[in-house]
């Protein structure tokens, strides 16, 4: 089964940055706490990313015991925790502006075992205003049942593009209990 996704009439691909250092090159993890590639972050993903030809970054991770769902494969809400990364980082690399994950849809296609090494393919298709519509894939290329030619998941995301100030609120949550002045209806 594999869902519809239709992009609007209206999508305008995005300009790389004249600062883009081109394919090949990593890209930073965006902040060290994350959970999908923070170094801060030791039960996290541990993902790390490079900067592929146009709007797309390619980023692997090693599926670990801690990450299991059903007995010896992945927990599905792993692999879409790396899409979400994933397709947050092509929006970094192609926009350089903050965003924050709008909608997400994952189509599952085969069982990735653990020790699998993943890597997923993320682009940004285009943008709508401050929407961003994206796409990506994953592969197996190491460990058990590698097979870079096989497509073991697919999904598309939109992401919204919201100002640093949506995450100076969430600060107050880092290291304890939220300032008694936040207010989070509005996030």
């Amino acid at each position: 089964m594999s869902s519809t996704w239709t992009l609007p009439d209206d999508l305008v691909v995005p300009e790389l940055p004249d600062d883009h250092p081109g394919p090949g090159s990593p890209m930073p993890q965006h902040w060290p706490k994350c959970l999908g590639c923070g170094d801060e972050q030791p039960t996290g993903l541990g993902l790390t990313f490079t900067l592929g030809e146009g709007p797309v970054v390619t980023g692997r991770f090693e599926v670990a015991k801690r990450f299991q769902g059903g007995p010896g494969f992945i927990h599905g809400g792993i692999l879409m925790t790396a899409f979400d990364e994933a397709q947050g980082m092509a929006c970094n690399a192609v926009l350089r502006r903050a965003v924050v994950t709008g909608h997400m849809g994952t189509d599952f296609k085969r069982p990735i075992p653990l020790g699998a090494v993943l890597e997923f393919t993320a682009r940004v298709e285009g943008t709508v205003r401050r929407k961003v519509y994206t796409s990506a894939e994953a592969r197996i290329v190491g460990g058990p049942f590698a097979d870079p030619d096989v497509i073991v998941g697919t999904s598309h995301g939109l992401f919204i593009v919201v100002g640093h100030e949506h995450f100076e609120k969430g600060k107050d949550f880092v290291d304890g209990a939220p300032s008694t002045g936040l207010d989070i209806s509005s996030v």
